[in-house]
């Protein structure tokens, strides 16, 4: 079974503002992006890696992951402007010779554990697509324009998702693929599953599944590896 990774990484799941050379950030000794794909590399399930980056940190990427030698081959290719064109293009260059499935992970979520990976893939196995999530407990507000609040989310049925995101290769470029023909936008590839009328299954993720968007961020991942250093 071939199992490629598509990481991108063009923006990093960076809030509005924010550089993308967050990618090279340090991290415990690591830039980020190197620490995400080191979780893939040892992964015995995952055949090989797509990494989308943008142009601004094509050449410092580059340099970065030839200093040393990689167990799987890390296919790095420039982005597009939205996460979905990124992840279309990563698509895309597998046609020659595509994959059973596709695993999509954002490139700053560096503590994904071969655990989700193989759980992602087992569930994927099984119903075509599927995605990590985990519950919501905060309460959370619908606000006006002036401030006030007018109404409480429901959360009972509420999940807060992650990725690893996986899926068959031939549904997922189906669906970007319509989401090109109809302009659609999306804010992550299992929506574009649902709108092809598909189910996507929900595994469990992970709190320390963390997402690097800020500097405070990083320094939850530097304790969590300086708590635990194997709890990727």
């Amino acid at each position: 079974m071939q199992v490629q990774a598509i990481i991108p990484a063009a923006g990093a799941g960076l809030h509005q503002g924010e550089s993308s050379a967050r990618v090279l950030m340090p991290v415990a000794g690591r830039t980020l992006i190197r620490r995400t794909l080191e979780a893939f590399d040892r992964c015995s399930e995952v055949t090989g890696v797509t990494l989308l980056i943008s142009q601004r940190n094509l050449l410092d990427v580059t340099r970065e992951l030839e200093q040393d030698g990689w167990r799987k081959p890390i296919d790095i290719r420039l982005g597009g402007e939205r996460r979905q064109d990124s992840v279309r293009i990563g698509l895309e260059s597998l046609s020659a010779g595509p994959p059973d499935f596709v695993i999509v992970h954002d490139g700053a979520r560096p503590l994904v554990s071969d655990e989700l990976i193989h759980e992602g893939i087992e569930a994927a196995r099984t119903y075509g697509a599927a995605t990590a999530a985990i519950p919501v407990h905060h309460t959370y507000k619908h606000v006006n324009r002036s401030g006030f609040v007018h109404g409480t989310v429901e959360r009972a049925d509420l999940m807060q998702v992650q990725t690893p995101q996986v899926f068959r290769y031939d549904w997922l470029l189906e669906a970007h693929q319509k989401a090109v023909r109809e302009r659609i936008v999306v804010e992550d590839d299992a929506e574009l599953i649902e709108k092809l009328g598909r189910p996507v299954k929900v595994f469990s993720g992970s709190q320390r599944n963390l997402k690097v968007a800020t500097r405070e961020d990083v320094l939850l991942v530097e304790a969590l590896l300086a708590a635990d250093p194997l709890c990727v």
